[in-house]
């Protein structure tokens, strides 16, 4: 029992020492700093300044309530880069949801990995049932190991050059100190208090203060614990992004063949600090634009103007009789095209065989160019053939369907047929003929709605002078629609990558095993 207060006695004595060389140094700083202050006679200008922060602290604290999780995004939301689907794109909303629907967290949740594991794992199983529409209990089936694995790779990856570039010391300090946080944080609690105690015998009116200054140092806490929720942020967003990537199917060959062909682009996509970036400098890999339309609604004609002085190498599609392929420069880009001359199809129907043609050249399209004469209201062939295009891509869900751009030919046929007198500007008439061209661009985008993205009319006939503006208004359009052609071309040129590579991985695989169990 003596042994025992013996060592009570022991540590009591060790704490005061301690206690003592601590805040000695802090008392005499105060207390010199305070009587300077008075031989100075600014004491009692000043005396107010300590208690008016501290209020000011604590009324901005009660009003400026501090958000929740949900409502603290770090940046911007996650947005889609140029590859992606619209059923990648439609998923980001599932992620934001999530993000707001998750439970707050701070200092004493942010180090429960079970909370990290279990926010993961609903939120895969709400994009699985997006993608697969798979049960809880079935969200893993479609998925392969590498893809699995590539996602937590993926995003650690990033979350750890985040951490590194954006928290101060997180190379230095180690786990076991940051556990000891919140007991160093209560020891300087401690001291602060000691030293403002100590303080008011200076100044005995500080004690009417206490009261404000405890609450005062609330804002801290709640500032410490903001930073906690941007983490946490972080961690989801990257999280979903990755998630999405899995399902998609553009994880299967695993992390390090994803980040050579996707990861610049993604980091346009979900960087907070990144400005956009063309995607003329990410790839040297040819959009492909294939031009569509009826017979004699101008195709032929749109084509040869577009190649007019340039030297072209012409083939034949593989797979195809009569699908040519054409190189082409686009004017004021650095991207070289390749243009795909389809065959016209019939104004009624679209025969079996044509069908397969435009079904092959659609596959192979980034962009498509749907030539129309301007003058006639002949569209069933071209509603059917969008028809077809969009089912290619409704069974292939993975790959990104081709903008289409609707370019009306034969102008000059518009009323008043004998005024001609260009440049004209159908997107803010004013003469005739503009109205004109504006209510056939308007009647066919009450057929074709959303299928369509955009509108061009151009003239490329032989009875009037063609200037050299002629095809200013299809030209700009194909620009336009450059980086969204890009990116589809990137993304099927990745997955038949992929879908070559199979058999030679496979076989590689197996060479590996055979020599591990030697």
């Amino acid at each position: 029992m003596e042994s025992q207060v013996n060592w009570v006695r022991g540590i009591s004595l060790r704490f005061v020492v301690l206690f003592v060389l601590w805040t000695l140094p802090v008392a005499c700083y105060v207390a010199i700093g305070a009587f300077a202050i008075y031989q100075t006679g600014w004491f009692y200008k000043i005396v107010w300044l300590l208690p008016g922060m501290w209020g000011a602290a604590w009324l901005i604290g009660k009003m400026w309530k501090p958000p929740k999780v949900h409502r603290s995004f770090s940046g911007k939301p996650l947005s889609a880069p140029s590859f992606w689907t619209p059923q990648d794109s439609s998923a980001i909303q599932i992620v934001e949801d999530y993000r707001r629907e998750v439970q707050d967290i701070d200092s004493q949740t942010i180090m429960d990995l079970n909370r990290y594991i279990r926010d993961a794992q609903i939120l895969a199983e709400r994009l699985a049932k997006h993608y697969h529409n798979r049960t809880r209990d079935e969200f893993f089936h479609p998925l392969t190991l590498v893809e699995i694995l590539a996602v937590i790779h993926l995003a650690a990856e990033d979350l750890e050059q985040w951490v590194l570039e954006s928290i101060p010391g997180s190379d230095l300090a180690t786990i076991g100190q940051i556990k000891r946080l919140p007991k160093v944080v209560n020891a300087l609690d401690v001291v602060q208090k000691v030293v403002y105690v100590g303080s008011a015998v200076l100044n005995p009116a500080k004690m009417l203060a206490y009261p404000l200054w405890r609450k005062s140092a609330n804002v801290t806490v709640e500032l410490q614990n903001e930073l906690i929720r941007g983490f946490y942020q972080r961690f989801l967003r990257q999280l979903g992004y990755y998630l999405i990537e899995m399902y998609s199917g553009r994880l299967r060959s695993g992390s390090r063949r994803y980040r050579s062909k996707f990861s610049e682009m993604s980091e346009v996509a979900h960087e907070f600090d990144r400005g956009e970036t063309s995607i003329d400098d990410l790839d040297d890999l040819s959009t492909t634009i294939a031009v569509m339309g009826q017979v004699n609604a101008g195709k032929s004609s749109l084509v040869n103007a577009l190649l007019h002085n340039q030297v072209a190498t012409t083939n034949v599609l593989p797979e195809t009789r009569s699908v040519t392929r054409h190189q082409y420069s686009v004017p004021g880009s650095n991207n070289l095209v390749t243009l795909l001359d389809t065959p016209g199809y019939d104004e009624a129907d679209v025969s079996r065989d044509q069908l397969a043609e435009i079904q092959k050249a659609a596959e192979t399209a980034d962009m498509i160019l749907l030539v129309m004469a301007a003058n006639s209201s002949a569209r069933d062939a071209d509603r059917q053939m969008l028809d077809e295009v969009a089912a290619v891509y409704e069974q292939n869900r993975k790959l990104k369907p081709p903008s289409v751009i609707v370019v009306l030919t034969h102008i000059d046929l518009l009323r008043p047929v004998r005024e001609w007198d260009p440049p004209y500007d159908w997107r803010q008439p004013h003469a005739l003929k503009e109205e004109s061209m504006a209510a056939a661009v308007q009647y066919a985008g009450e057929l074709f709605g959303d299928k369509v993205s955009d509108y061009a009319c151009v003239y490329t006939g032989t009875d009037h002078p063609i200037d050299s503006g002629t095809l200013d208004d299809v030209v700009s359009q194909m620009v336009a629609h450059l980086d969204h052609g890009h990116g589809a071309a990137i993304l099927k040129a990745f997955y038949r990558k992929l879908s070559d590579d199979r058999f030679k991985t496979l076989k590689n695989q197996v060479f590996q095993l055979f020599k591990a169990v030697r």
